[in-house]
């Protein structure tokens, strides 16, 4: 996120830091990077570098969930996926230390580069990336806690109550940002409605069997010296390897369904690929739909949530 979190001060969140990890660790320094979770750096007394992550857990069951989730890449690396980097436990034990509805977590610092999440991959990175995911993909999955992905789409609740109201011509209730949202979705009810029917369609599809990461673009993905790590793990879920493949193939040239078929003994799905990139895009829709109706006020996060809401809207009417 491009801004530090409303409610949640520097002071408290190092101080979980301390508490949790490093009782050295030195000031923070917000990092403006990503979309949903808030980043800062810090420092030990010893040197060692720490990348911490607040993300909001707003009651107990989302805490566990995240947890779990963070759970996966320690889990993978004990499967010999040398690639999957995430959070370190603390003192006591625990993945996450709650700060009021937010969950603090911490992993040691990755030196290497990533992208952005729009950036194309070369071919050679591409490929290397292809072949973690099959490593991840091997693994089995139910030795994990990985939760298994929920078959229903992320806010579509929040997404159907909005296109309700603005088809009947009723404003959305919110703040300041609600109208410039009922004007954005105005324009494309029917796509967004027909897309949803898609959808709700391609969830019997779908299938528990691997163990996935849930968002391997160029912005989640560090080219280290040791090759491509994956970071960013609070969308790890049991679900098809569509889910993460889909994400690939639209950022490359390269074949990614003949190399993952030689890789791991299974042809994806051209029509899984596709149900995935759409609902991708309807996911996105409902949480930029229901977060900036409800902001307080606009910032830099929102506004380039709403420029990125009417660009994905314009995408499903296509």
């Amino acid at each position: 996120m491009q801004t530090p979190p409303r409610g949640l001060p520097d002071d408290a969140v190092l101080e979980a830091v301390r508490a949790g990890w490093d009782p050295g660790a030195g000031s923070l320094t917000h990092l403006p990077v990503g979309y949903g979770s808030h980043h800062w750096a810090t420092t030990g007394a010893d040197g060692r570098r720490w990348f911490v992550t607040a993300d909001a857990t707003p009651d107990d069951a989302s805490a566990a969930r995240l947890a779990a989730a963070y759970g996966v890449p320690a889990a993978a690396r004990a499967h010999g996926v040398a690639g999957a980097h995430g959070p370190v436990a603390a003192a006591d034990g625990a993945l996450l230390h709650r700060v009021g509805p937010w969950s603090v977590s911490v992993q040691p610092w990755l030196d290497g580069t990533a992208g952005g999440f729009s950036d194309r991959w070369a071919d050679a990175d591409a490929e290397a990336v292809v072949r973690l995911l099959a490593a991840l993909h091997a693994v089995d999955a139910a030795r994990t806690p990985a939760p298994l992905e929920d078959p229903a789409l992320p806010g579509r609740d929040g997404l159907e109550v909005a296109l309700d109201r603005c088809g009947r011509g009723e404003p959305l209730a919110g703040g300041p940002l609600a109208g410039a949202v009922a004007e954005a979705l105005h324009s494309h009810l029917d796509a967004v409605r027909q897309a949803l029917g898609e959808d709700a369609a391609g969830t019997s599809g779908a299938a528990d069997g691997v163990l996935t990461h849930g968002e391997p673009h160029p912005g989640n993905v560090v080219r280290t010296a040791d090759g491509p790590v994956l970071v960013d793990w609070d969308t790890a879920r049991r679900a098809e390897p569509e889910r993460d493949l889909w994400l690939v193939a639209a950022r490359t040239d390269i074949d990614v369904t003949a190399l993952y078929a030689d890789l791991a003994g299974r042809v994806p799905s051209p029509g899984r690929m596709r149900w995935r990139e759409r609902r991708w895009a309807l996911a996105d829709v409902a949480a930029y739909v229901v977060e900036l109706a409800a902001a307080p006020a606009p910032d830099a996060d929102t506004a380039w949530q709403l420029r990125s809401l009417r660009a994905t809207l314009a995408g499903l009417d296509g």
